[in-house]
């Protein structure tokens, strides 16, 4: 974020948990707030990142049959995620990924529509797969009873701990996670090719599924030929000509 546009951010989610890692850090979560989000959209100090940040969640509020709140962290990491505390469902994404992906509005509609898919299709709550991985659900519940003391509906798991709960999620659901998130940033204006570029960047990263955010998902290659077939499918586009421009709305 510009110096100029953090004055216009204040912090309504500050909290530095010790989080259940081997590494222990801390993560500060940033929750804009509208006056934060009408400047990104209008004022000319914004970034290009910061425009297109706000105009997707813009967009993809009028698609998507919830509401949701975005937030920011400090973390160089390459990711995103959601999280559901207080029933607010969070998408929080890290300065690195909107460093890497910020100046393609398609890629981050996909991934923001990928994430709010696990709420939809209910990934995120909290007994969800508990059987499949009771540590996590566990760690969820007691994040969610700290959160609480804090700003009622501001709890948010942090750190690595709420990555462990994204962790969670199985190959099977992150394909419909993929397949959803795709249809709303289509609905939203944007192209499912979106979802093409950021897999293939990744794979141009040498991340693959060394990613928290892809541990447990399909590889690149599946991911961006079930992109390219929904678009062939959708769109009558190709993705692949060339994965780094930004397709047409």
């Amino acid at each position: 974020m510009t110096l100029a546009m953090r004055s216009a951010l204040p912090i309504l989610l500050c909290i530095s948990l010790i989080a259940c890692s081997s590494s222990k850090k801390s993560m500060e979560v940033q929750i804009p707030n509208e006056a934060w989000w009408q400047a990104a959209n209008q004022s000319s100090r914004a970034s290009t990142s910061e425009k297109n940040l706000a105009m997707v969640r813009q967009r993809m509020a009028k698609t998507v049959p919830f509401p949701f709140v975005v937030g920011l962290t400090d973390s160089a990491e390459i990711n995103a995620y959601a999280e559901l505390q207080n029933n607010q469902r969070y998408i929080i994404f890290t300065n690195g990924f909107i460093a890497q992906f910020g100046n393609d509005p398609d890629v981050l509609a996909s991934v923001m529509g990928h994430e709010l898919a696990h709420h939809q299709l209910g990934h995120t709550q909290a007994d969800y797969g508990k059987n499949r991985d009771l540590l996590v659900s566990a760690t969820s519940q007691a994040l969610g009873m700290i959160a609480s003391y804090f700003v009622p509906f501001s709890g948010l798991v942090v750190g690595n701990a709420a990555k462990g709960a994204g962790l969670s999620f199985n190959r099977d659901d992150e394909r419909a996670a993929d397949l959803q998130g795709m249809q709303w940033a289509q609905q939203a204006g944007y192209s499912p090719c979106g979802s093409y570029r950021f897999a293939a960047k990744m794979n141009a990263l040498g991340e693959g599924v060394t990613l928290a955010f892809l541990s447990t998902h399909p590889g690149n290659d599946e991911r961006m030929e079930n992109a390219m077939q929904f678009a062939q499918t959708n769109r009558a586009v190709s993705c692949g000509s060339d994965p780094t421009v930004v397709q047409s709305k």
